[in-house]
């Protein structure tokens, strides 16, 4: 149930949403396969399909008889633009193939509209710089010559640098020392973490934004002269439609829009007077402590409330099954008992659902009896049975993200987790599997403040009296320099300032993991 409050004086069609979000469109398909048919069809591609089949995964796997003709098949074109996840098998007569070369041609040009298409190339018993390089002496290069007597330049030309682009992409080479299972399990599990996250990266925000949207902007008073604010206060979840309003009412003189404010914030150095932006300005503000607002003469309050759980629902089915409809008809019944403990909370709601993904009845119920013991109001417990599903190593990276290193570049951290045989690239993919990390556009960590504070609060139980008893003390330099000269702490991690530093306050740290040093 939403609310709104005021103080002082006084919709686009789904596939529209789709087009402006970026995403791809919707159909039968979320996985093409393209191959030559008489060099793997019955083994490597048939094993491949099978595993992606019987994982869930809807997958489209090419047949010789719709190679008729000079052209793509409509249909071939079309499981190709439907299918987010592209997998060419490219083997040593994969170019000897015009449809072949079509399909790989297709894919890039779908790829280039940056709509989310991936394409994961599969180099089997074939060098990958034999595609990187068709005409040179290689396996593709008779091919090629055969290619330039039947067909005109401009096409052989779009087949080569198609080839060229996918023999740069990261995939994977299969040579005959290579046990065929283990390359399928590990492609198997990669199509399936870049499903969830696109279900998790394009669609959560969509589910049951439209009111909010609409009441948001109503209380904008678009249209209307004076400023106008709008504080939006929730848990943490409120912030995460900002963009699709900003994106409404963007056209207007200024719209500032500040998110996540707490009672630090100062208004006059910030923004100065409100008075001096133009009468159509509009302000948009999110926090969890309404006493932010109390910084403006004039404003309204809206309160989302919990998500309904209609939505919760679909919230949940996407995470745990990646659809919209009703799950099957014996896990619906499960479905709503989990919906109803999370307690209309979208947080909880996704990371449930995430962990529960593909596991079988028995894991749903065992969890289901966990939830019901730590009961819907207790939003850490609620986390904290997602975190107990994790390996010694992932909760080490996930604890370490949590208390140092949210807002950060990954490089540095996965450098050190490296270095500690943690083997950070599946942890970090497994953490975002589970909807418990996200990684920026510019590769920084991003923590919702629910899932940091469930870390820091993991951490603070190893020892509630003596913080620097603790694995990943937060401490000032002063407090962490004097309790290293005392021999009280033993600590793996440590950050200090430069101003304080002492070369002999840390020479004897032998068990330092990390040391950081910053310039404030």
């Amino acid at each position: 149930m939403s609310t709104i409050t005021q103080r002082g004086s006084s919709s686009k069609s789904k596939e529209e949403r789709e087009m402006q979000a970026g995403t791809l469109p919707k159909g039968e398909y979320e996985v093409f396969l393209s191959f030559r048919d008489p060099d793997v069809r019955q083994t490597f591609a048939d094993c491949l399909y099978s595993w992606l089949v019987r994982s869930g995964i809807r997958t489209f796997r090419d047949e010789e008889e719709l190679h008729k003709g000079e052209m793509i098949a409509p249909s071939l074109a079309k499981a190709i633009t439907e299918s987010k996840i592209h997998i060419p098998i490219l083997t040593k007569d994969y170019a000897s193939s015009k449809w072949c070369l079509q399909e790989l041609a297709k894919m890039v040009e779908c790829r280039k509209l940056g709509k989310g298409y991936m394409i994961l190339p599969i180099f089997y018993f074939l060098d990958p710089r034999d595609v990187r390089h068709p005409l040179q002496n290689g396996a593709y290069r008779e091919a090629f010559e055969q290619h330039n007597l039947k067909h005109d330049p401009e096409t052989v030309r779009r087949w080569e640098e198609a080839l060229q682009e996918v023999g740069k992409m990261k995939g994977w080479h299969v040579t005959r020392s290579d046990g065929q299972g283990a390359v399928i399990d590990r492609v198997v599990s990669e199509v399936e973490l870049h499903l969830r996250s696109h279900y998790t990266l394009v669609t959560d925000v969509l589910v049951g934004i439209d009111s909010h949207v609409g009441r948001v902007t109503e209380l904008l008073n678009i249209g209307g002269l004076g400023g106008k604010i709008v504080g939006i206060h929730g848990m943490g979840d409120a912030s995460e439609g900002i963009h699709v309003i900003r994106e409404r009412v963007s056209k207007y003189k200024v719209l500032i829009v500040l998110d996540d404010l707490d009672e630090n914030f100062e208004l006059d150095q910030v923004l100065g007077n409100l008075g001096s932006f133009p009468i159509e300005s509009r302000f948009i503000i999110t926090t969890r402590d309404l006493r932010v607002l109390d910084l403006f003469e004039e404003y309204s309050i809206y309160e989302p409330g919990e998500m309904s759980s209609d939505h919760s629902l679909q919230l949940f089915n996407r995470h745990a099954f990646g659809i919209d409809h009703e799950p099957a008809e014996e896990q619906a019944p499960l479905s709503k008992e989990f919906v109803k403990l999370a307690a209309g909370l979208p947080l909880a709601i996704k990371v449930i659902g995430s962990l529960l993904y593909r596991r079988d009845e028995v894991f749903w119920k065992a969890k289901l009896i966990e939830l019901v013991e730590v009961g819907p109001t207790k939003v850490h417990e609620i986390l904290k049975i997602s975190y107990n599903e994790l390996t010694h190593h992932e909760k080490q990276i996930f604890l370490d993200i949590a208390c140092y290193f949210v807002g950060e570049d990954k490089e540095l951290p996965i450098y050190m987790w490296g270095g500690c045989k943690f083997h950070p690239e599946t942890a970090i993919s497994t953490l975002i599997f589970r909807a418990l990390l996200k990684v920026d556009e510019k590769n920084r960590f991003c923590m919702h403040d629910h899932i940091r504070d469930l870390g820091r609060a993991i951490v603070n139980e190893e020892d509630v009296e003596r913080p620097g008893n603790r694995s990943r003390p937060i401490l000032c330099s002063e407090d962490a320099l004097s309790m290293l000269k005392n021999g009280e702490v033993c600590v793996n991690y440590l950050i200090l300032s430069t101003f304080t530093f002492h070369f002999h306050s840390v020479i004897s740290m032998v068990t330092i993991i990390f040391l950081q040093f910053t310039s404030y």
